[in-house]
């Protein structure tokens, strides 16, 4: 383990021992005629400085979480990086979770519990998570099964399993390790506001291209350049879905930029100029349901006004750091605004009446 990784863990220890001593003085009481109240993993936070490496397998797959020198990442996503306070929370509720009662012991009952392992069900519902050192030895393990909501806490509880032991518990806690990449991935792909796009050309396969802007920042709503005369808009915050599109991005998945072709026939570029001088350009392409994009930043060339809220040349370097080398895969809703062509912003103007 590196220093920095070692050091990282050395508080998320921390924060565990404080949450496990705060999770004891705070315990509400829990009606089972057969309470246990002792930990399920009774030494796990004398050992997480040896953690390397989170698994994480359900009935799609597998995520490896690996730590390395710069943070956690997720293996099977080309070690793109993965959100830290989720990998404190899931170790967090690790070392916290007592033993409420012991349940089943039947492997033909495990499936109520939804704890059957995705080893043996290409449907389940459980989740196995082993927390490995550099090793790969194993140094904690537990399939994770169905919440119990009435268990007289905040929390709840959980039904778990030791994938070596028949016993099943239900412990207390909420443990649910997400199965969707984007539960883990670092998600945020850029947040600039509508506020700082001054205009966006959207340029369709077919040649067919689109503008949207504002005159000013403080506009309310985008207009739409270069109207038909037969044409009026179909209301007046249609073109606004288009300049907000970077606007809290966040992607669902990712992959390495050269895993994605982006042929020209087939290719959606939307170019975002903002009002401070600088462009983003986003290329994206439909493969099916689901939608890719990659982007690319330019700096603006003229040094900042002295009232400027924002270092647009260190925040275009930082969007092009975090987007040099990936591309996204979002939700439809997310880039629906630079899918649309003129006919979807006009039409025929209503008959008045007069």
């Amino acid at each position: 383990m590196t220093q920095k990784s070692f050091f990282s863990l050395c508080a998320v220890t921390l924060v565990a021992v404080i949450a496990a001593a705060w999770a004891v003085s705070t315990r509400p009481a829990i009606e089972a005629s057969d309470f246990d109240g002792s930990l399920v993993f009774p030494g796990l936070i004398d050992d997480l400085n040896m953690l390397s490496a989170i698994r994480i397998e359900h009935k799609d797959g597998t995520f490896t979480l690996n730590s390395t020198a710069d943070g956690w990442v997720f293996a099977e996503r080309d070690n793109y990086p993965v959100q830290d306070d989720k990998i404190g929370e899931l170790l967090i509720k690790l070392t916290r979770m007592e033993k409420v009662e012991p349940k089943t012991e039947l492997p033909e009952r495990y499936d109520r519990l939804d704890l059957v392992s995705p080893a043996d069900k290409d449907d389940t519902r459980a989740k196995e998570v082993t927390l490995l050192n550099a090793a790969g030895d194993v140094i904690a393990g537990v399939l994770v099964g169905k919440r119990k909501f009435t268990l007289g806490t905040d929390e709840g509880g959980t039904y778990i399993k030791h994938p070596d032991e028949a016993q099943t518990w239900l412990v207390t806690g909420e443990l649910t390790p997400g199965a969707r990449p984007r539960d883990w991935l670092l998600r945020e792909v850029s947040d600039i506001k509508d506020d700082d796009i001054a205009r966006v050309t959207i340029t369709h396969p077919d040649g067919e291209t689109v503008t949207v802007f504002k005159d000013a920042p403080e506009d309310a709503n985008y207009q739409v350049a270069d109207i038909p005369a037969d044409r009026e808009l179909r209301r007046d915050t249609i073109a606004n879905d288009s300049g907000r599109v970077l606007s809290n991005l966040l992607l669902d998945d990712v992959k390495a930029a050269d895993s994605v072709e982006f042929p020209a026939d087939k290719t959606i570029r939307a170019v975002f100029e903002g009002f401070a001088g600088f462009t983003v350009t986003m290329d994206l392409i439909e493969d099916g349901d689901v939608n890719w994009i990659k982007l690319t930043g330019t700096p603006p060339t003229e040094a900042p006004a002295a009232e400027a809220q924002t270092d647009w040349t260190q925040a275009i370097a930082e969007l092009n750091a975090r987007a040099e080398g990936w591309v996204y895969q979002l939700p439809g809703y997310e880039v629906a605004g630079i899918k649309k062509r003129m006919d979807d912003f006009v039409r025929e103007p209503e008959d008045s009446g007069v």
